[in-house]
């Protein structure tokens, strides 16, 4: 699918604890000072999609692919291709890491280019068991414990490891379960994975990603009471419009990644008014 979907709002709340988090517990390791682009385009020609950049204190670009499929030297020399535009347009240089999924366990990691030789850095998430996982966590769900940051970044990466369950059913499950919190780390996970939804999933399966998305405990919380206050009023178009306000409210801070404000809105009666009033 195309990556420029991924200017998603429910995906962007996800970057910064992707690049923090979830990056770190697969051993990619750098201090970061920005999001780099994830759109290139070369001599008006080409669009060119990378799934995530980010730019280091150090000055370089790591950039970020998934793979589901092993491509062998074709995949190298786009790899490449993305390195070189980038590099070219920034002055700067770029690590390519590749996280691999869909059974894959080794693949080709080096590309002859004549004078010198391209490489990407490989991480393989065929090892790593997503239904146990689901199962650790269910437990602790049963059980009243709260998820830890570390089982949010792995619930995170449950679609790209190995399961008997379909991607998309192995999506919906982890849905699922990082909707039982209603943390800020909570709503980043659900931002990860839509992500990858949008990223893996067609369209028709896609729906059923975006139904499951739609009914986060905030953004619930906050129709509940919408609904709640149109109900007061007595008449169907004061309901209608406050549920319309309410939806608007949720996408603007979704947006802007206010996330400790959308949460503070759904306890604070006062403090979801003046938010309203900015309107």
């Amino acid at each position: 699918m195309g990556n420029s979907k991924h200017e998603d709002a429910i995906m962007k709340m996800g970057f910064h604890y992707f690049r923090d988090t979830i990056l770190k517990l697969l051993g990619i390791d750098h201090n970061y000072v920005d999001i780099g682009p994830t759109e290139l385009v070369e001599l008006t020609i080409h669009s060119l999609y990378m799934d995530f950049t980010f730019l280091t204190t150090s000055g370089t670009y790591v950039h970020i692919e998934f793979q589901t499929t092993d491509g062998g030297t074709k995949d190298l020399r786009r790899f490449h291709a993305y390195e070189a535009v980038l590099a070219h347009e920034s002055g700067k240089n770029v690590i390519t890491y590749v996280i691999y999924s869909g059974g894959i366990k080794k693949t080709k990691t080096e590309l002859d280019c004549g004078a010198y030789t391209y490489r990407i850095m490989p991480i393989y998430m065929t090892s790593r068991d997503a239904e146990e996982v689901f199962r650790r966590l269910s437990e602790k769900k049963e059980q009243g414990e709260e998820f830890t940051e570390r089982d949010y970044a792995e619930l995170s990466l449950t679609p790209l490891m190995s399961s008997a369950l379909s991607r998309k059913e192995t999506l919906k499950e982890a849905l699922l379960l990082a909707k039982t919190g209603d943390s800020v780390t909570a709503q980043k996970s659900i931002a990860i994975l839509y992500a990858l939804a949008d990223k893996f999933l067609d369209n028709c399966d896609l729906d059923e990603i975006r139904e499951v998305t739609a009914m986060t405990r905030l953004g619930q919380m906050l129709y509940d009471d919408g609904f709640k206050k149109g109900e007061e009023k007595g008449f169907e178009n004061g309901c209608q419009s406050e549920r319309q306000n309410m939806t608007k409210l949720t996408r603007i801070l979704l947006e802007e990644n206010r996330l400790e404000d959308l949460k503070r809105a759904t306890e604070d009666k006062e403090f979801l008014e003046q938010l309203m009033k900015e309107l």
